[in-house]
């Protein structure tokens, strides 16, 4: 009897230690003896029509993640085939299902990070995966398309309406699938800094208003950005445009009052300011402004809490790290109901990035700034 096994790969952050590198886990290193798999090499993202690599193309769950036409509420054409358009239907970019394991070792200030292609002992599917989450920013009419202009001036309610009206299948980018995102990052390219990795994103000082979508359609490669100084194009990791700078993401499926964190990954169960039908993670996160009606007052994320309940998601609770620290990205929150953000917009500098944590916002605030993303179950 041949049996199969799931490949297992690894990542070690020793959070008393600034950098933001992470350690890769190897059959050698890894004192949990779970990581079986050893990576060799490092992700080179592309600079627009060049060439880029990553050791983990040959591996799921990221060679599973390709742009797919979704037409008529059904998965069509997938980027290369015959029909496949970005123009014409909603293109999003499929993240597979894959299982996850996190360990705390508060004793020796680590967090293990893992991800296995299959079933493995102790390891449990990640909620997030095995979804269709838009390439671009929801754009006007609720759509995921090339050359549209990014949807904003509408609260996260009225995104969650405009998704979920397109079929019983759809609803926003939630907070599953965002933690599925990141960890596919994190794994791969073992470093919270995002922006010195891929791209800044358009994030530079100065720019007063938002890009279209389309951005870094130039590219052959998943990963990287156009041609042009970094911090003034689009970015993309893995066919996702945009995961940070640009505009923010609203966030559903989680509601956070006094820096608690309630979540659910039930789409037809979300609604803002309430607890019903969600569960709360337990790991107090920071506020960085204790006045509601004050200003914002940005910090940068240095650790974070792990539940025991919600051990998938990202709590950030401890801060005044920097830029080029920690988590190296930024962190920005008050007391009281409020909505999450993710990823910064078109001038927030080096304060954005796939990390960049918002939940300043009450859930009637709509701005310009502030966009969403499309997701749709299988």
């Amino acid at each position: 009897v041949k049996l199969l096994y799931a490949k297992v790969f690894g990542v070690m952050w020793n959070y008393a230690n600034p950098s933001t590198e992470l350690t890769r886990l190897n059959p050698g290193n890894d004192p949990n003896g779970l990581a079986n798999m050893t990576i060799t090499g490092a992700p080179s993202p592309a600079v627009g029509t060049g060439a880029g690599s990553s050791p983990f193309d040959s591996f799921y769950p990221w060679a599973g993640m390709e742009e797919y036409n979704i037409i008529g509420n059904e998965v069509g054409p997938k980027r290369g085939e015959a029909g496949f358009s970005r123009t014409a239907h909603d293109t999003m970019v499929y993240i597979p299902e894959f299982f996850f394991k996190v360990i705390h070792d508060s004793a020796n200030n680590r967090i293990y990070y893992y991800i296995a292609d299959g079933r493995a002992p102790g390891f449990e599917k990640h909620p997030g995966s095995g979804n269709y989450l838009g390439r671009y920013n929801t754009g006007e009419g609720h759509v995921s398309k090339s050359g549209t202009a990014p949807l904003a001036r509408i609260t996260r309610n009225d995104f969650r309406v405009g998704a979920t009206g397109k079929g019983s299948k759809w609803s926003q980018y939630d907070y599953a699938t965002w933690c599925a995102v990141w960890l596919l990052y994190l794994v791969e390219f073992s470093n919270w800094d995002s922006q010195a990795k891929i791209g800044k994103g358009y994030t530079n000082t100065g720019h007063t208003a938002a890009i279209d979508n389309g951005g870094t359609d130039v590219m052959a490669y998943h990963t990287g950005r156009p041609v042009g100084t970094d911090g003034d194009t689009a970015v993309q990791y893995r066919h996702i445009e945009n995961p940070w700078g640009n505009v923010w993401d609203f966030i559903d499926g989680i509601n956070i009052n006094d820096g608690n964190a309630y979540i659910c990954t039930d789409h037809t169960k979300f609604a803002d300011d309430t607890t019903e039908g969600y569960v709360p993670a337990g790991i107090p996160m920071v506020c960085t402004n204790p006045d509601p009606n004050g200003g914002g007052i940005w910090k940068y994320i240095k650790g974070l809490g792990v539940s025991e309940i919600v051990p998938w998601g990202f709590f950030p609770n401890v801060v005044d790290g920097s830029e080029v620290t920690y988590v190296a990205d930024g962190l920005i929150s008050r007391p009281g109901w409020r909505v999450l953000l993710v990823g910064g917009h078109w001038n927030d500098a080096l304060r954005a990035g796939l990390f960049s944590f918002d939940f300043v916002e009450l859930s009637s605030f709509a701005n310009a700034h502030l966009g969403g993303r499309l997701l749709k179950k299988p």
